[in-house]
């Protein structure tokens, strides 16, 4: 059955289902599952030794000198660029790139003073910001007492509830966005949570989003969680984050192939090469699945590596880990992975099946890091207990980290998270 469960913090409840007020976190956060083998689990003080060698490696110091990494300087070769040079989908680049912003929240959208000033820096007309409620009357209060209700555009609520269908809400922002994309203009859609923020400028985001504007950037997943066909071998359903970000061409594409969102019933997800979204073993949620496979279809595992246009080549080899084009830092380890050992023994296991990280590296740069904060509850324990990193404070030191990493959003950030000076380290150009 579906992969299910949350963590049962504050920031999850509060954003529980409106169907289901007791389900856990509205958006699930498997995003790190792909990179399970990437966490780093440490104590700052733990980790101070090797927090020089983190901060040396520019200077061409690796991880791989301390603990067998098979990778190489930082950001290494699977870096959030690994596969961002949309291979297939050769388009100029643009510099007036439409950035379009789509929010799912249950009835608020936090940190509206870091938003409002992320948007100053951008001119009239080169984006748009739309937020799916799950509350819609409460939420609309909500943006208006923030402020928030001169960016962000509500859409009409549809159908929301975790793991069942955060699909409906997705195409219902990207429908109403697709609408108001300004004539001649390329166009990227990106989706986000409440527990997002940006952490570039966004004339930043704008210009390497337009780098490729006729492709689209997917997290995937590690092979063996790809949702498989039963009774059927190597016919996968390639399961990718949900954090990903659309193409015009994509984005209508999906439109075309999914039915309309419902107000009160699930989405019936399109059948693809005949199967239906039961023929699947299904290990994640439909948002998690059915957007990838539904534009591009499924990976049938033969001697040749699967090529999606935009995306490029899809791989089943099982020591890769990182694959696709990550644009959000956010980070999860299963924590067999790294309950009960020590520091060391959980680099050195960790660091067997990877190389250097850039997505691990933050995280453990962030963790060494006296002025900032990241911790790292279990959740999902009725199924293997993983570890999800949430950062509650950010300092100075913290905020240059992710300012300089190749990122262009970052999760989950608490709902309480000290984030002082945010806006003018990663905003000011």
């Amino acid at each position: 059955g579906s992969y299910s469960g949350g963590s049962s913090s504050e920031e999850d409840v509060r954003t529980a289902s409106v169907q289901h007020p007791h389900r856990h976190h509205h958006h699930h956060h498997h995003c790190g599952r792909r990179l399970a083998i990437l966490g780093l689990v440490v104590s700052p003080l733990a980790f101070a030794t090797a927090a020089a060698y983190l901060h040396r490696g520019r200077g061409g110091v690796t991880m791989a000198e301390m603990y067998g990494f098979p990778g190489t300087t930082y950001p290494g070769i699977r870096d959030a660029y690994a596969q961002c040079g949309g291979e297939g989908r050769p388009q100029p680049y643009t510099d007036r790139l439409h950035v379009n912003f789509l929010l799912m929240t249950m009835d608020d959208i936090p940190f509206p003073e870091i938003w409002l000033e992320f948007f100053k820096g951008a001119p009239p007309g080169s984006f748009g910001a739309y937020v799916h409620c799950a509350h819609y009357e409460l939420c609309a209060a909500n943006l208006r007492e923030s402020g928030l209700d001169s960016v962000f555009q509500m859409v009409p609520t549809v159908y929301n509830e975790w793991c069942v269908d955060l699909l409906s809400p997705m195409l219902q922002m990207l429908r109403i966005a697709l609408q108001h994309v300004p004539e001649g203009l390329e166009a990227k859609f990106a989706f986000l949570s409440p527990d997002h923020l940006p952490i570039k400028p966004f004339r930043t985001i704008q210009l390497e989003l337009g780098k490729h504007p006729g492709a689209s950037d997917f997290c995937i997943y590690p092979y063996y969680y790809w949702n498989t066909v039963k009774n059927v071998s190597d016919v996968y359903s390639v399961t990718t984050a949900q954090w990903s970000v659309l193409s015009r061409q994509d984005a209508e594409t999906l439109l075309d192939r999914m039915p309309a969102p419902s107000v009160d019933v699930p989405i019936t997800v399109a059948e693809v090469e005949n199967y239906s979204w039961e023929d699947f073993n299904a290990y994640h949620c439909i948002d998690e699945a059915a957007v990838l496979t539904t534009i591009f279809g499924l990976l049938h595992n033969d001697s040749q590596p699967t090529f999606f246009p935009g995306i490029g080549r899809i791989n089943t080899a099982t020591n890769i880990q990182e694959q696709g084009c990550c644009r959000s830092w956010v980070m999860m380890t299963p924590g067999a992975a790294v309950i009960g050992r020590t520091v060391d023994q959980k680099i050195k296991s960790l660091a067997a099946l990877d190389g250097d990280s850039e997505l691990a590296l933050v995280l453990a740069e962030l963790l060494t890091t006296p002025d900032s904060v990241v911790v790292g509850p279990e959740t999902h324990c009725e199924s293997g207990c993983e570890v999800i990193w949430v950062i509650e404070k950010l300092g100075p030191v913290g905020l240059r980290i992710l300012r300089r990493s190749s990122f262009l959003f970052a999760r989950k950030i608490a709902r309480n998270a000290s984030l002082p000076g945010f806006a003018a380290a990663l905003f000011d150009d």
